[in-house]
């Protein structure tokens, strides 16, 4: 079903995006960088993105399995970039999708950018951001 007033909404509520909301992910503003971030008592994962993006969209469905099988011990975020560019500048943030590690606003493993960011490498940035041991690959 097609926005028919070509009216941009929000990243979850868009109707043609509704898979990408859910209680496991949430949007974070700028105003509450702080609060939901550097004050957070669990680990932070965010989400930079751009609605247009299809890498973006690719990447949503991934995020949110990830964000399912951590529940509890790691928060996951979306941010858009466009309407976060200040949060975006002081994170070093340039390019979408942009996933970041933190905790305490401290970044905990390294950023995942690119068109293709794969679930495992997402859940293995997570794995080592917790201090749990990470599966290595087969040769």
């Amino acid at each position: 079903m097609g926005n028919r007033f070509n009216v941009k909404l929000a990243w979850s509520e868009d109707p043609e995006r509704k898979e990408m909301a859910t209680p496991q992910v949430k949007e974070l503003a700028e105003k509450d960088y702080e609060a939901e971030v550097v004050g957070a008592e669990l680990p932070v994962v965010l989400d930079f993105y751009a609605l247009e993006s299809k890498a973006c969209q690719t990447l949503a469905p991934r995020f949110a399995a990830v964000a399912g099988k951590f529940a509890g011990k790691v928060r996951f975020l979306k941010v858009s970039r466009q309407a976060n560019a200040g949060l975006a500048a002081r994170l070093g943030v340039t390019a979408t999708p942009t996933v970041v590690f933190l905790h305490g606003g401290t970044e905990k493993a390294e950023r995942l950018s690119g068109d293709d960011i794969q679930r495992t490498a997402l859940k293995a940035r997570v794995e080592a951001m917790l201090g749990l041991p990470v599966a290595k690959p087969a040769a």
